[in-house]
């Protein structure tokens, strides 16, 4: 992977009985712990398929078993590989909604990524209200039916990847996060404390329908975005 590439790896978390116990056994005790503490079935099977997909790829990239890798966490929750004690250089972020993944990879940078299966049974408005920017409100609302749930999706994943990339969690009022309407994908306004807006690079995530997706990271920190999968390699 070149310095400046992110790489993209976009899976389904669906898997028959032996992959689910190949993927368990790459888990380390905690995961394992928290894998049985869900009730539902579905749940447990998303959540080991995910962790042990996240650990199958960063293995390629660190030269480690998939099973050897270790995490730390910042502040807010935020996990990051560590090798031989330290930090490592390869930082990664994961999201999933209902059978799919996303894990975003960067050599360097800091990155987040969210994606978001469309959810017809939200209250749009309400959510709208509480965590869009007076402006993003006012442009959503006087929108046709028709276009409301793809921009809302649209500029909920904008909004998450920051936070995610970033590291706050709960801590980010997400209505001072704001986004272009224009079409062009950028930030526009940022809490004081992230600099400003030009200082991030937004990119909108083409998945197919109904399902949405955005990545932030800072400014410089992205050349190119390379989508991957399981029996590619990696350049």
């Amino acid at each position: 992977m070149d310095g400046k590439n992110i790489d993209l790896w976009l899976e389904p978390l669906a898997a028959a009985e032996d992959a689910y116990q190949r993927y368990w056994t790459l888990l380390d005790e905690e995961e394992r712990a928290k894998a049985l503490r869900f009730v539902q079935e579905q749940h447990r099977v998303r959540y080991v398929v995910s962790h042990g997909k996240v650990r199958t790829i960063l293995a390629r990239y660190i030269d480690r078993p998939p099973e050897a890798i270790r995490f730390a966490q910042e502040a807010a929750g935020k996990p990051y590989l560590v090798v031989d004690g330290n930090p490592h250089e390869v930082r990664f972020n994961l999201s999933h909604s209902g059978d799919t993944m996303i894990l975003a990879v960067s050599r360097h940078e800091s990155v987040g990524v969210d994606i978001e299966e469309w959810n017809h049974r939200l209250d749009f408005a309400a959510i709208a209200k509480e965590c869009f920017a007076e402006s993003e409100q006012a442009f959503w609302q006087a929108l046709p039916a028709q276009e409301k749930i793809d921009t809302f999706f649209r500029l909920w994943t904008r909004k998450e990847s920051f936070v995610k990339t970033v590291g706050a969690g709960l801590s980010l009022d997400v209505s001072q996060v704001e986004t272009s309407l224009d079409g062009t994908s950028r930030f526009v306004s940022l809490p004081d404390r992230y600099g400003a807006a030009g200082q991030w690079q937004l990119v909108d995530l083409d998945l197919g329908p109904g399902i949405s997706g955005a990545l932030a990271v800072r400014a410089g920190g992205m050349e190119r975005l390379c989508f991957r999968g399981l029996n590619a390699p990696i350049s």
